[in-house]
C-alpha cells in the first residue's frame, strides 16, 4: 500500500470515528426522546381521559390548542346530554359550580347565558377579555371545535352550546379555556427533552475529548517523548505499538525515520572508525617511505653520495619512495571515496571479449619488464555484453594482478586472465605462481588493510586495499569476488559479471 493511499485511510478512519461518535448520541437521543414522549402521551391521556383518537401521536404534545381543547371534550359531550334531559340543572348554581371546579383542573371555566345575559361565570378575572365574543357567538359547536376569543395578550378557546330552558326560555352554556397556561405535562416533557439534550451534549463532548485524549494526545505525547530519546542519542527506544489508531501511519513512518537514522549514525560511526583505521594505518605506511626519503635526503646533504653513480642511486630511491608514497596517497583517497559512496559509478554496455583483451593488452608491457608473462584466454562470443564501469574494473583487474605481482617471488613470473561464458553471466579467473595464501588468512584477504605478511613490513610495499577496493566495486557491480589458494602453488582471484540480457530482467521485474 503506498503512503498516499495509508493517509486517506486514516483520515477516513478518524473522520468515520468522530461521525460515531456523534451520531450514535444522537441516535440513542432520538429513541429516549421517542420513549418518553409516548410515556407522556400515555399519562396526559389518562390524567385527562383523552382518547388516542384525539392524541394519536407524540406530535400532539407540541399542539397546545389539540390538547387544551382535546381536554374537554367529554365535558361538552356530557352538557349537550344534560341539555337535551335535564336542562334545568343549568339553572341550579350548585351543579354549575360543581362542574366548574371540576372544570378548572382542566384550565377551563363554565358560563351560562339566559336571554341575553349572564345567569352564572365561572372566573370573574377573565370576564373583561371574554363576555363580548361569548354572547355574540353562534351556538352548538360541534365537540372536536372551538372558537377563539379574547385579546391579543390573552387568548382563549371555547365551545358554546345552545339550551331551552324548562320555562321556555333559551340560553347557551359555554366552556371557556385559558390558552396562556403552561401545562404541567408539557413542561415536564419539555424539561425532560432538554435534560436529555444536555446529557447527550455532554456524552458527545466526553466522549470526543476521551477519544481525542487517548486516540490524538496520548501518542503526541508518547511521539514526543519518543523524539527526546532521540535528541538525547538513544536511538534504539521503541514507539509502544498502537495498531489499529489513526496514528498506526504516523507511528511507522516515525518507525522507518528512526530506522534510517540508525542506519545513518551506525553508518557515521563506521566512517569515523574508518577514517581513524585508515589514518593510523597509512601514518604506518607512510613512515617507511618518508624515513627513506628523508635518510637518502641527509646523504646528499652531508657529502655522502660523492661519486656521480652513487648521487644517481640516491636519487632515483628518493623518486622510487615519493612514487609509492603517491601511490599510497591515491589509493586511500580512491577507498574513502568509494567506502563513503561518493565515488560516481557510470555503467554502460561493452563487449565482454574486446573489453578485457584491451584491459590485458596495456598491463602486458609492464610486466615484461619485471620478467612476468601476463596470458590471457577468452571463452566468450564476441557480442556478449556486459554492463560495467569500465575505469573501475580495469581497476579491479589491476589491483588483482598487482597484488599478484608483489608475492611472486620466481625468476620467470606467470600470470593468466581467464575468461568464461557462465550462462547468465561471465567469469573472470586471474591465476598466479605466486607463493600462496594459507586457509586460515584466506577469507580475510578482502578485508581492508589485511595483508598476508604479518610483519607489516615494506618489503612488497602497498596498502593492503587493493583487494578491498576490487570488492566494493563488485559489490556495486551485483557480482561475486572470491580466491582460492595453496601455499607455494599460487592463488586464483574469481569475479563475476552479469550479461546485459540478465541486468535488463532484472530492471524489468
Amino acid at each position: 500500500m503506498s503512503k498516499n493511499n495509508k493517509k486517506k485511510k486514516n483520515v477516513k478512519k478518524t473522520r468515520n470515528t468522530f461521525i460515531i461518535l456523534a451520531v450514535c448520541p444522537i441516535m440513542v437521543l432520538i429513541l429516549m426522546v421517542t420513549l418518553f414522549a409516548y410515556g407522556e402521551m400515555k399519562s396526559i391521556r389518562s390524567t385527562y381521559q383523552i382518547s388516542a383518537e384525539d392524541m394519536p401521536s407524540p406530535y400532539s404534545l407540541f399542539d397546545r390548542v389539540l390538547l387544551l381543547n382535546s381536554y374537554t371534550k367529554y365535558d361538552y359531550m356530557d352538557l349537550q346530554d344534560r341539555a337535551m334531559r335535564d336542562p334545568k340543572v343549568f339553572l341550579d348554581n350548585e351543579y354549575l359550580n360543581k362542574e366548574n371546579n371540576y372544570l378548572k383542573e382542566k384550565y377551563s371555566f363554565l358560563a351560562v347565558i339566559v336571554d341575553g345575559g349572564f345567569t352564572f361565570f365561572g372566573d370573574f378575572d377573565q370576564y373583561d377579555y371574554v363576555y363580548r365574543d361569548l354572547l355574540v357567538a353562534n351556538n352548538n359547536y360541534s365537540e372536536e371545535s372551538g372558537q377563539y376569543c379574547g385579546k391579543e395578550d390573552k387568548k382563549f378557546l371555547f365551545k358554546k352550546l345552545g339550551v331551552i330552558m324548562p320555562d321556555g326560555r333559551t340560553g347557551s352554556v359555554c366552556i371557556v379555556t385559558d390558552l396562556n397556561v403552561n401545562l404541567p405535562h408539557i413542561t415536564v416533557f419539555y424539561v425532560g427533552l432538554l435534560g436529555m439534550i444536555i446529557i447527550v451534549c455532554v456524552l458527545i463532548v466526553v466522549g470526543i475529548i476521551g477519544h481525542t485524549y487517548y486516540n490524538v494526545l496520548v501518542p503526541i505525547r508518547q511521539l514526543q517523548v519518543a523524539a527526546i530519546h532521540i535528541s538525547e542519542g538513544d536511538l534504539e527506544y521503541e514507539l509502544p505499538s498502537i495498531e489499529g489508531s489513526e496514528f498506526d501511519g504516523l507511528y511507522k513512518d516515525f518507525d522507518t525515520m528512526q530506522t534510517k537514522l540508525r542506519e545513518t549514525t551506525e553508518e557515521r560511526n563506521r566512517a569515523d572508525a574508518l577514517t581513524k583505521e585508515v589514518i593510523g594505518n597509512i601514518s604506518h605506511d607512510l613512515k617507511t617511505p618518508l624515513t627513506a626519503i628523508k635518510g637518502y635526503a641527509e646523504g646528499i646533504m652531508d657529502g655522502v653520495a660523492a661519486t656521480p653513480e652513487r648521487m644517481e642511486r640516491y636519487v632515483k630511491t628518493i623518486h622510487s619512495k615519493a612514487v609509492d608514497m603517491a601511490g599510497l596517497v591515491d589509493e586511500l583517497s580512491y577507498f574513502t571515496k568509494i567506502y563513503q559512496k561518493v565515488e560516481d559509478f557510470r555503467f554502460a554496455p561493452v563487449k565482454a571479449s574486446y573489453f578485457f583483451a584491451e584491459c590485458i593488452s596495456g598491463m602486458s608491457l609492464d610486466l615484461e619488464t619485471r620478467n612476468i608473462q601476463l596470458l590471457y584466454q577468452c571463452d566468450v562470443g564476441e557480442d556478449v555484453e556486459i554492463v560495467i564501469d569500465e575505469e573501475k574494473i580495469k581497476r579491479v583487474v589491476a589491483n588483482i594482478v598487482g597484488n599478484a605481482v608483489k608475492y611472486i617471488q620466481r625468476e620467470q613470473g606467470m600470470i593468466l586472465v581467464n575468461v568464461e561464458d557462465q550462462g547468465s553471466f561471465i567469469q573472470v579467473m586471474i591465476r598466479d605462481n605466486g607463493k600462496g595464501i594459507g586457509k586460515e588468512e584466506l577469507p580475510f584477504i578482502f578485508e581492508r588493510f589485511y595483508r598476508t605478511d604479518s610483519s607489516r613490513n615494506s618489503r612488497t610495499g602497498g596498502s593492503g586495499l587493493g583487494l578491498a577496493i576490487a570488492k566494493k566495486i563488485m559489490d556495486e557491480h551485483g557480482g561475486r569476488i572470491w580466491a582460492e589458494s595453496e601455499l607455494g602453488k599460487g592463488t586464483e582471484v574469481y569475479f563475476t559479471l552479469k550479461k546485459e540480457t540478465e541486468q535488463k530482467e532484472e530492471h524489468d521485474e
